[in-house]
């Protein structure tokens, strides 16, 4: 995610989610960033994520310098 948001202050993705209706806190989203732990999050929550980046879903999954190892994707013809 990190990645995704470049110059993008955390607080401005937040700000932004918000503005959606999604119910999360800054702390999350930076765990998401930064513990490995955080190994998923809901659906709704990566289809609010592709709408504030300007993603498809697909676009999402594919995307060269990210690799779903759970869904076994790497490189997609896109």
């Amino acid at each position: 995610m990190r990645a995704l948001r470049g110059d993008m202050p955390l607080l401005t993705l937040f700000k932004k989610l918000a503005k959606l209706k999604v119910e999360i806190s800054r702390q999350y989203l930076n765990r998401m960033e930064t513990n490995t732990e955080v190994k998923s999050a809901s659906p709704e929550l990566v289809s609010d994520l592709c709408q504030v980046f300007g993603y498809t879903l697909a676009e999402l999954l594919c995307l060269k310098s990210t690799k779903i190892v759970q869904l076994g994707v790497d490189i997609c013809d896109f």
